[in-house]
């Protein structure tokens, strides 16, 4: 049959079976480990305190969570904003917020460690990515980050705002304290249980400047979030600090 084509007619019809039959090979292929670099970041993280039944009830029984006081377990909020390239891609500006609980290290590894209950992010590649992995992870492309421009080493606003179609939503506004001055490096690792096995986003921070924050998180009581926490407000009594950083790698990788 392709005796009778041109030489060109046949590198069309090569190149149209080529792309018709790549989505089928590509579709029977497991979801797999990758990579994530970020840079110029701003970050906070405020621990607060949820009563433990809720935290247990969200949270699979291969993972612990770290107990504060007598029926209350530790609640963790991450926001972030950082130009993020996923799988060595170009790099864009981008936001992600995490929610979960601090949990006893799995493996002795990190600084701290959680499980995470809800994953925010505007970056669409890499909500894509982990949600092939099983993670619930949650393409919310309009969260609104909101730093007041502003000096270093003095209090600025924050306000960080999930909106639809994150779910639940909530927000997270007080002020920080910017600063350059390093504090050494971190590393953080977050969990998850999927379909694919126990997911493991660690993060590593190589140098890291660290202030205190004063903030609170604010949702609808209704909601699971304010199921979770036991109301429509969080403090962040544990520890609440405001970071900046210049580069961070996360591996994401998966665990039988």
């Amino acid at each position: 049959m392709f005796a009778c084509l041109s030489r060109r007619a046949f590198v069309l019809l090569a190149a149209v079976l080529f792309v018709a039959a790549s989505p089928i090979a590509q579709a029977g292929q497991p979801a797999a480990a990758f990579g994530v670099d970020f840079s110029d970041c701003v970050e906070s993280i405020g621990v607060g305190l949820a009563p433990t039944d809720n935290v247990l009830a969200l949270t699979p029984p291969d993972f612990i969570p770290l107990p504060i006081a007598p029926g209350l377990s530790a609640i963790v909020v991450r926001t972030a904003t950082c130009d993020i390239a996923v799988d060595g891609r170009k790099a864009k500006s981008g936001s992600i917020v995490q929610i979960g609980t601090v949990i006893v290290p799995p493996d002795g590894a990190g600084d701290i460690n959680n499980y995470t209950f809800w994953y925010y992010t505007t970056d669409a590649k890499l909500a894509q990515r982990l949600e092939d992995l099983g993670v619930s992870a949650q393409h919310a492309e309009t969260i609104r980050y909101d730093l007041e421009p502003g000096t270093l080493d003095v209090s600025n606003d924050l306000s960080v705002i999930v909106r639809r179609p994150g779910d639940p939503r909530f927000t997270v506004a007080g002020t920080v304290i910017p600063t350059t001055t390093p504090s050494g490096s971190f590393e953080a690792i977050w969990s998850q249980q999927t379909g694919a096995g126990k997911i493991r986003m660690d993060t590593h921070v190589p140098v890291i400047a660290i202030r205190p924050a004063n903030l609170t998180l604010t949702t609808d009581a209704s909601n699971a979030l304010g199921q979770l926490i036991g109301g429509s407000t969080l403090g962040f009594p544990i520890i609440q600090p405001f970071n900046l950083f210049s580069s961070a790698h996360m591996a994401v990788t998966i665990a039988p």
